[in-house]
């Protein structure tokens, strides 16, 4: 008893001071065959913005409304993705999608997410599922822009 009052003593003020607080407290990341039976999760090609830093397109739909890369098989309509985790591991770039319940902050779809600097190189993107397991997605090769080839007359 005690402890479930402590509970809403401490959860109240961030529950009413954060409109999304309910979606902050069951966000998870989603399982590669979660994503799969939602749609899909599309990766093109990493662009370099002039900052430096690299910028991946990617496209998810943890809706199930629309077919991305596969059917769906399941609809999530109360989920909308909270973050893209993103981490560098060696010489390794991993992502995660994670999801919370819908609120008026957060939408569905995700478009692309930003890697932060990565230096050159080519980098097998892979995906991290919750349990520490991971699917390969890609090798994806990152170019800074003044390295791209010109064409001579």
């Amino acid at each position: 008893m005690m402890n479930r009052n402590l509970a809403r003593i401490l959860l109240t003020p961030l529950l009413a001071a954060c409109p999304s607080g309910a979606g902050l407290l069951t966000s998870q990341g989603q399982s590669w065959g979660a994503m799969q039976s939602v749609g899909g999760l599309r990766v093109d090609a990493p662009v370099v913005e002039a900052d430096g830093s690299t910028y991946l397109p990617l496209l998810c739909d943890v809706s199930g409304l629309q077919t991305i890369t596969v059917k769906p098989t399941a609809m999530n309509s109360s989920q909308v993705v909270r973050q893209i985790v993103v981490q560098r591991r060696k010489e390794k770039i991993q992502l995660q999608v994670v999801t919370g319940i819908a609120d008026n902050q957060c939408t569905s779809v995700v478009r692309g997410v930003s890697l932060g600097r990565v230096p050159e190189g080519e980098y097998p993107l892979e995906y991290l599922n919750p349990d520490g397991s991971t699917v390969m997605l890609k090798e994806i090769k990152i170019l800074k822009p003044n390295k791209a080839s010109h064409a001579t007359p």
